[in-house]
């Protein structure tokens, strides 16, 4: 992912992604106010000398590692933060999906607290769905993705003002 997306001394919302996960290496320079319900990112985050972390309360998923439920949401809800990086499950032209309601919950709070939401995900998430609608497509700012998508679901970024990023790994 490009560093330029997320400037110095900004609060960044990251959501309990493996996508997510891997974006926060590339961010090791920046100072940043980090909100996160990931256990696993707080502990990537904490490598970063630069960055204050808060960890979101809530229900354990204790395979995963993520907190969620209605004290997850209710906190996120006091929050307002310059981005929302947001990993995805299915995307589609019918916007963001994920597989559980209440992971989907906690992940529609986060965009609506951002005022830019860069979702991030692999090619093969791209024109797939799942059982729970996160949002639309046009809640969401940036798409990063590593190859780029067939020109129908281009079209429908463009029409939803998503802009499209291509990583080069």
């Amino acid at each position: 992912m490009q560093q330029s997306l997320i400037n110095d001394n900004s609060s960044v919302i990251f959501d309990s992604s493996t996508t997510v996960e891997t974006v926060i290496p590339h961010l090791s320079d920046k100072n940043i106010l980090a909100v996160t319900n990931s256990l696993t990112n707080a502990n990537r985050l904490a490598r970063n000398k630069k960055c204050d972390i808060k960890i979101l309360p809530g229900n354990l998923h204790k395979e995963q590692m993520f907190l969620y439920g209605s004290e997850t949401i209710q906190k996120i809800e006091k929050y307002h933060v310059d981005y929302v990086l947001l990993g995805v499950f299915a995307i589609s032209d019918k916007g963001l999906f994920i597989h559980t309601e209440e992971e989907g919950l906690v992940k529609r709070q986060m965009v609506m607290q951002g005022t830019t939401v860069i979702a991030v995900a692999d090619h093969t998430k791209i024109n797939t769905t799942g059982f729970f609608k996160v949002c639309d497509l046009s809640w969401i700012n940036y798409l990063v993705t590593d190859e780029l998508p067939e020109s129908s679901f281009i079209q429908s970024l463009q029409d939803n003002n998503v802009e499209l990023i291509l990583t080069n790994t």
